[in-house]
């Protein structure tokens, strides 16, 4: 599965499951740059790339959301969603 990670509205990486065994996340450094210039200080976690065996931040997050029909895959405490690309 592969997600486009958003801070509002505004995509800041992108995350891709590709096995069981391995994820990678990637940022858009663009937009985090942007984010930053306006003052907003982002979780250091979702600012960096990383490949790794799992990536529980946004793991918790799709597994949480996905429990429940028609909602987004995010929490109501913080800004950070992700949306379902494949």
């Amino acid at each position: 599965m592969k997600f486009v990670v958003k801070y509002g509205d505004l995509p800041i990486g992108i995350y891709n499951q590709i096995s069981k065994n391995c994820v990678e996340y990637t940022v858009d450094k663009e937009n985090i740059k942007k984010l930053q210039d306006e003052g907003i200080q982002l979780n250091p976690i979702v600012a960096r790339d990383y490949t790794g065996k799992e990536f529980p931040f946004l793991d918790n997050r799709i597994r949480n959301s996905k429990r429940f029909k028609n909602v987004e895959i995010g929490y109501h405490t913080d800004p950070i969603g992700l949306e379902e690309i494949e």
